[in-house]
């Protein structure tokens, strides 16, 4: 008797979350027969909703499954609807006249709270269903997960954009005072102290980093630009792209009039922006030309950043969650991922809720600054970088 996978892509994208597609597909060929994907993840859309994947099970596929373990973006196409039971129910036809009742749904805590949902319902209308969580986001903020499969990627882009702008900053400074980047990240910091991976002097950038961790203090932020820009002569800051002021207001929530996504949250990245607004405050306030650089998904979907070890963690995750599903019966878990990189099954309803970054990789001693704590942690994921041209080597 033949035997379907179904497999669905939600949330953002990373640069490696067609590497576990890959290592999903190596690992269902010896045990699948058919392989076979979403489109738009739980959209469940009326026209052509599933993508037959079941070619990439032959063996003879290996070279183009490597070529997808490298390729940027969602192959199935993503989605970040509102999940209602009228999809839900669509799904669960699907797989009901397929035959099905095996799913991987790879993504964040959206789409693995959303396949915890899926799994009830499916038990409620007696019908058997084996579920896997396959972790990925780029915010690195899901509980049970030491490093999500697609941190390290953009975690990487964002050290070497901060490191090689800075090049340009200092060729620019006696133009430009100051440079504002703007990470990815809603609620947590993950990004925004990838900045500091490369930083190897005092003098290095970034000389400012703002995490949503750390209530923001207008005037105190003030107060540390002016004094790193007479110490500096130019001033590098990395934000989140959400800040929370001592208050609990969102910064600059006054200006931020972007459009919401389907989940109802304001999409902050399409309006003005928290980069824009810091870049305004300190003109106003200090009278340094600030410029903010918004790079945005840029930071997700380029191939050449994509990070070694993020995509092998990538890769590890899809033939894992293969295993733990055909070890299940009825199972509702998620692939967890401990401190050392080993892989396990967990329960699905521990991804719930969303893990900010420690308060033991703030610095305790700097304001607005990342310990070296956290490049302990981070810079393995990144994977190795190729040093630079040091001007310091060269005399005045």
């Amino acid at each position: 008797m033949s035997r379907a996978l179904f497999v669905l892509q939600g949330g953002g994208p990373t640069a490696v979350i067609n590497a576990t597609l890959a290592g999903i597909a190596e690992t269902a060929g010896t045990e699948f027969d058919q392989l076979c994907g979403f489109r738009h993840s739980f959209e469940c859309r009326t026209e052509n909703p599933v993508l037959d994947l079941t070619p990439i099970l032959d063996f003879s596929a290996r070279s183009q499954l490597q070529l997808l373990a490298g390729t940027p973006g969602a192959l199935l196409q993503s989605s970040r609807m509102r999940v209602e039971e009228k999809h839900l129910r669509s799904m669960l036809d699907i797989l009901r006249k397929s035959g099905a009742s095996d799913l991987i749904g790879i993504g964040g805590n959206g789409t693995l709270s959303v396949l915890a949902r899926l799994h009830e319902f499916a038990e409620s209308e007696g019908y058997p269903l084996n579920i896997i969580g396959a972790p990925k986001t780029v915010d690195n903020d899901l509980n049970g997960v030491h490093a999500a499969p697609g941190y390290g990627s953009a975690a990487r882009f964002v050290a070497m954009a901060v490191r090689d702008y800075d090049c340009d900053f200092k060729a620019m400074s006696s133009f430009d005072n100051v440079t504002i980047l703007e990470t990815m990240g809603r609620n947590s910091g993950w990004l925004a102290a990838a900045s500091i991976l490369l930083k190897r002097d005092e003098d290095d950038s970034p000389h400012i980093v703002l995490l949503p961790e750390q209530p923001f203090d207008e005037g105190a932020f003030l107060k540390q630009v002016d004094e790193c820009f007479s110490k500096y002569g130019r001033v590098f800051i990395v934000t989140n792209e959400m800040l929370s002021n001592t208050d609990g207001d969102v910064v600059g929530e006054a200006v931020q009039s972007g459009p919401r996504d389907g989940l109802g949250r304001v999409l902050y990245s399409l309006s003005t922006g928290t980069g824009n607004y810091l870049a305004n405050l300190i003109w106003t306030r200090l009278k340094l030309q600030a410029r903010c650089l918004r790079p945005g998904n840029l930071g997700r979907a380029m191939s050449f950043c994509q990070s070694d070890p993020d995509r092998s963690l990538a890769l590890a995750v899809g033939r894992e969650a293969v295993k733990v599903l055909l070890a299940g019966d009825r199972c509702r878990h998620m692939i967890a991922i401990n401190e050392h990189l080993q892989l396990s099954a967990q329960s699905l309803n521990l991804a719930a809720g969303e893990k900010p970054l420690p308060g033991y990789f703030l610095h305790t001693d700097v304001p607005f600054q990342v310990s070296d704590t956290f490049k302990q942690f981070a810079a393995p994921l990144a994977g190795e970088i190729s040093p630079l041209f040091n001007a310091r080597n060269l005399k005045a």
